[in-house]
């Protein structure tokens, strides 16, 4: 724990007068109301500095003149990340003859650079463009109040073992560790719907198989729609799905053109590969995922229900700001001219 400079005053000056460093702890909790009180090692830390320096506070170290030989490597480095940003450290290092260390510690703290990720983006072909320009157009010259009252639904596979990432997961440790974690080569899972609105979550339902035209209709037939009529106004809401195949598919859109009549965006007005305007992909399910391993499941009934519960917490304002969120998107759709708007 950083302490400020008040908290290591109060350290020092109340060693001098218990020199005891229990006495001193005991002090510190009283004073800030703190359970976990400094160790005797910062404490005796903390009066050394006192004594050496005549100050606790932390005094930033000057930096001496880059020598000859930095001050070239950041030069030369810097003409080659202007022309091949992407340039990986240990290529850097072989191209102007330094050490890997030395390139990281000019990037970072010479030249303040930062190494970004690239991105996943949907790839778009070129008459996409359109479609989402005119989609967003549509949409936001509908009443203002229209994103609150605007169904969106979407499938997402979940799985029963924990996702690793390896680039963000990491074990700190003095030493290399020697453990891992067993994935099943066939890892049991579950197909998801849901369906969101700034209301309400309208699921979840599972489907024991792969969705096709049939068990779809059959879902919204006997799943979405009587939960749906149990809603306030049910007349006034807008309902959204993309062009997955079961979703497209002439039987589910007529049944749903009968029930919302010209408040079903069908297929000819959404926008393919366009999961950047989906709360349930720009928001649902990463949400769920990050909570729905805790605890751990350890069978599917388990990992459902996790699910059942996270969908219950969410909170109607967090609903309310998500789709704020869509009306945003929209308009950054229209200033990138229907092009990708995550980085936006």
């Amino acid at each position: 724990m950083k302490y400020d400079l008040k908290k290591r005053i109060f350290l020092v000056k109340k060693f001098y007068q218990f020199q005891s460093y229990a006495a001193v702890q005991s002090e510190f909790r009283k004073e800030f109301k703190i359970k976990k009180a400094p160790g005797s090692q910062i404490i005796k830390n903390l009066v050394r500095m006192f004594e050496k320096t005549g100050s606790v506070a932390h005094k930033r170290s000057e930096r001496t003149k880059p020598s000859p030989k930095r001050e070239e490597a950041k030069n030369q480095l810097e003409n080659l990340v202007s022309k091949f940003p992407n340039l990986t450290i240990r290529k850097a290092a072989s191209a102007i003859n330094i050490s890997t260390t030395l390139v990281y510690s000019i990037l970072h703290d010479d030249l303040h650079l930062k190494p970004y990720k690239y991105h996943d983006w949907h790839k778009l072909e070129h008459y996409d463009y359109q479609r989402r320009l005119d989609f967003a157009h549509w949409f936001l010259s509908l009443p203002a109040n229209t994103k609150f009252s605007l169904i969106c639904c979407d499938e997402a596979y979940f799985y029963l073992t924990l996702p690793i990432n390896k680039q963000n997961n990491r074990i700190w440790a003095q030493s290399q560790p020697h453990q891992g974690i067993e994935i099943p080569l066939h890892d049991e899972k579950i197909l998801v719907w849901c369906a969101i609105s700034a209301d309400k979550i309208y699921g979840a339902h599972y489907f024991e198989n792969a969705v096709n035209q049939h068990n779809y209709l059959e879902m919204l037939q006997t799943f979405f729609w009587p939960k749906h009529l149990r809603t306030a106004n049910y007349q006034k809401y807008y309902f959204q799905q993309d062009s997955a195949t079961p979703h497209a598919a002439n039987n589910v859109q007529m049944w749903l053109t009968s029930k919302f009549s010209n408040r079903f965006i069908d297929k000819g007005k959404w926008p393919p590969r366009s999961p950047d305007l989906n709360p349930c992909d720009f928001f649902l399910w990463g949400y769920l995922k990050q909570k729905v391993y805790n605890p751990l499941p350890k069978t599917i009934d388990q990992l459902k229900t996790n699910l059942e519960r996270e969908i219950k917490k969410i909170t109607r304002e967090t609903l309310n700001s998500v789709f704020l969120e869509f009306e945003k998107r929209c308009h950054l759709i229209i200033s990138a001219e229907g092009g990708h708007i995550e980085m936006k």
